[in-house]
């Protein structure tokens, strides 16, 4: 798989704007210099030109008027991209897109026309913003002032200065046998999703060990990486994990100091941060630099497909489980904007590439389909992930792994306790 994460800065303007725009673009730019930017210029109809600012994507396919620009993982999926015909239609474009096992992010330019899509769930981000004659996207929000996601399962059509927002993504219902469905789509999606060698990050709780004890499974090389205060609990937890694993563990220990340099970094990045989202940022970024590898993997998201947090079960205690659903599902569609651009633009940042595989279709298709009874018990503060733990079970986990308490990591790290002293 490809290491190296991809970024771009992408203008649809009239003429008479150019030279004001590549002085906006190279302002804005010039806080991501830790990557190369390549430039593109096209001449469009309607009196308009393309400006585009590029790193490393998938796919870059230059066509007479018009190109497909496409980042996307696994690697594969590049192939299906560069077929894709500049005069396609919608409806064609949604079908391909619906048919595709994988994440990705991309834009078809063609004339005056921009067609942009994105994933079931927004795993590569993706931001725009339109103003009156031009349109302007970006991968992060810091590119551009007054930018909004560009919602996932989505297509953007901008098109002579006309706008709308096409819907082609509709989740697949799965009616049957819920955990043995969710065992199998677990083990083939790691499969596939997982790089031959990675970096994991690794708490000891049950996400991040299911990834790593079926990646062991498959015979991938993995280094577990665990941030935290040197009196953090989660040292502990993963010490004992990794031993049971019978896998690498390097701890890297934070201190008030290495805190705030983080802090001060990963700030430079993130759009109105929270000290929540500074607390994450930070370990996500320093599980990054400290990898030896090329990519960085996460079990971000099975807290909101699984049920893994535990206002889950007092939501639920105070309001019955039809309206904890609902929370959930709130939950899970806003991981976009909540938690993905986040910790994926950390991790670009320091020349790695981010991979969450509990955010594949597979499994975020069979979570939407999971009663809520399999997610979580009302009866029990610890009864959260039920099936999760019922599938670690299956698979031959040892109990200690399965049912061992777990706290946000921001909290067991005691990260977000050292970065509230700094905000």
């Amino acid at each position: 798989m490809k290491n190296s994460p991809s970024m771009f800065y992408l203008a649809v303007i009239s003429r008479n704007k150019q030279r004001e725009y590549e002085e906006i673009i190279d302002g804005k730019l010039e806080a991501f210099n830790f990557v190369a930017f390549h430039e593109k210029h096209l001449e469009l109809g309607n009196d308009q030109v393309m400006l585009l600012c590029f790193s490393n994507p998938s796919v870059l396919d230059e066509r007479s008027g018009g190109l497909v620009y496409v980042e996307c993982y696994p690697d594969d999926l590049a192939c299906v991209f560069e077929k894709i015909r500049l005069d396609i239609s919608l409806k064609n474009l949604g079908e391909m897109l619906d048919s595709i096992d994988g994440f990705f992010t991309g834009f078809i330019v063609d004339n005056s026309r921009i067609i942009m899509f994105r994933d079931h769930v927004g795993a590569i981000p993706c931001n725009y913003r339109v103003d009156a004659g031009s349109f302007v996207a970006t991968s992060f929000r810091k590119m551009i002032d007054g930018s909004v996601a560009h919602p996932p399962g989505r297509m953007i059509v901008w098109d002579s200065g006309l706008f709308k927002i096409h819907r082609w993504y509709r989740w697949r219902v799965f009616s049957g046998d819920y955990v043995v469905e969710l065992k199998n789509r677990l083990i083939d999606v790691f499969s596939r999703c997982l790089p031959d060698s990675f970096s994991l990050s690794f708490s000891g709780g049950l996400d991040s060990v299911l990834i790593a004890y079926v990646a062991s499974m498959l015979g991938r090389s993995i280094e577990c990486i665990t941030v935290g205060a040197e009196d953090s609990i989660d040292f502990q937890w993963a010490e004992d994990a990794a031993a049971l694993l019978g896998l690498r563990l390097r701890k890297v220990k934070v201190d008030q100091k290495l805190v705030r340099d983080t802090v001060e970094v990963v700030s430079r990045y993130l759009v109105k941060p929270t000290v929540m989202d500074l607390s994450i940022a930070s370990v996500f970024y320093l599980v990054a630099t400290n990898s030896v590898y090329g990519y960085v993997v996460s079990g971000q998201g099975a807290d909101e497909l699984f049920g893994g947090y535990y206002k889950y079960v007092k939501i639920g205690r105070e309001k019955g489980l039809g309206y904890v659903k609902g929370v959930m599902m709130k939950d899970i569609l806003e991981l976009h904007k909540t938690n993905i651009e986040r910790d994926y633009l950390v991790v670009a940042t320091t020349g790695k590439r981010l991979i969450q595989p509990y955010l594949a279709k597979k499994i975020y298709e069979l979570a939407l389909s999971t009663p809520v009874d399999l997610k979580i018990s009302l009866e029990d503060d610890s009864g959260r992930k039920i099936i999760l733990r019922r599938i670690g079970k299956m698979l031959g986990l040892q109990d200690q792994l399965i049912w061992k308490p777990k706290k946000a990591l921001q909290y067991s790290s005691k990260i977000q306790k050292l970065a509230s002293h700094l905000v």
